[in-house]
């Protein structure tokens, strides 16, 4: 050995490498033991999506193990406030389902809303399959994944459908789509009576509901709203679900910030005063029948908004009138209207079409 390598100097700096190597070395073997205790239990799907969210550097949502919107709204809403608070942060997530064990079309439609808003912002957006053979089965049908990795704009007005009829039909736009409605509407009546009919209460909802997104849905400017339809066939049953969803600023946020030009300005003050009501479940059901607009212009108001899909229900357009709106939620025909403890910035509408229903041939 050369005596340059014995002098004292040389000795203290191979030491301090030696050290620091050590000191590496212990605390990978720390952390992979760590992981390696962390993963003892759980089942290899678990593990995958641990290793996946850790190596591509994403934050984790579990989805509810009962993944309906209707009947477990609650749980549900905190799930889209998770995803939303990562969204505004521009944070990539991925959404865990494999613990999923009941899913439905009404969620599903969410879930796609929300991932197509991360992707038009380049926002990463990934997740797993329900372990649960008929969740992932209805999820894997609604066309969700064939979606997963496709490229999306925020302009953009979006088809997202499969032809066969039992599948989830969603579209999305920024402004009235009739054309796309009666497409819609005539593919539902061939699921329910096996021909093409006329349903004018359910044309009339959508055309409200559309237009009430494209006017409301935000505050300072119309249209700046995706809206989204879906229609599950259930043939076995003759029956269509629809689900209709906006992701502005809910029904009563809008009417509490009409400006001073605006009929409805300080309406809802007005309204609780006249009905003596200061929850807003109760206010929803004074909306439907129609007495807002009573009480701003001093005459019962029929046929548009709120209180015109109020009153096709009530004709049999239709059946099964459910609405989630910021803090409510309404079982419209029970006449359940109920405050929830969480908050959906938007407004969810669900409705159905059977052989009980109302239509027209021609």
């Amino acid at each position: 050995m050369k005596k340059l390598y014995t002098e004292h100097k040389f000795k203290r700096y191979n030491k301090r490498r030696a050290l620091k190597s050590l000191r590496r070395r212990l605390v990978f073997t720390y952390k992979h033991t760590a992981r390696n205790k962390s993963f003892l239990g759980k089942s290899w799907a678990d593990i995958r999506v641990e290793k996946e969210v850790e190596q591509g550097g994403y934050e984790k949502v579990t989805a509810p193990k009962n993944f309906t919107f209707i009947g477990n709204t609650e749980k549900v809403i905190r799930f889209i406030s998770r995803l939303r608070e990562h969204f505004d942060k521009k944070r990539k997530v991925f959404v865990v389902l494999n613990g999923v064990k009941s899913i439905s079309y009404d969620s599903i439609i969410v879930l796609l809303s929300i991932m197509v808003r991360f992707k038009s912002h380049n926002i990463k957006f990934n997740g797993d399959f329900p372990r649960d053979e008929t969740a992932n089965k209805i999820l894997t049908e609604s066309g969700f994944f064939e979606n997963l990795f496709k490229n999306f704009r925020e302009k953009d007005t979006y088809n997202l459908n499969k032809e066969d009829g039992n599948s989830i039909h969603t579209h999305a736009a920024k402004a009235v789509d009739s054309i796309l409605s009666a497409k819609v509407i005539g593919q539902a009546t061939k699921t329910v009576w096996n021909e093409k009919r006329r349903c004018q209460g359910i044309q009339r909802t959508m055309i409200e509901l559309m237009l009430n997104t494209n006017n409301h849905a935000t505050i300072d400017k119309e249209g700046e709203r995706h809206w989204w339809l879906s229609a599950n066939h259930i043939k076995e049953e003759n029956r269509v679900c629809f689900s209709f969803v906006d992701y502005g600023v809910g029904i009563f946020k809008s009417l509490n910030n009409k400006p001073s030009n605006s009929k409805f300005y300080k309406a809802m003050e007005k309204l609780k005063s006249l009905v003596g009501l200061s929850n807003n479940a109760g206010l929803l059901e004074s909306i439907l029948k129609g007495k807002l607009h009573e009480t701003v212009t001093g005459f019962y108001f029929r046929g548009k908004g709120l209180p015109g899909i109020y009153e096709a229900l009530g004709r049999n357009s239709f059946s099964n009138l459910y609405i989630i709106s910021n803090n409510v939620f309404a079982d419209v025909v029970n006449g359940n209207y109920v405050d929830l403890n969480n908050n959906f910035e938007g407004t969810f509408i669900y409705w159905e079409l059977n052989q009980t229903n109302i239509s027209c041939n021609g």
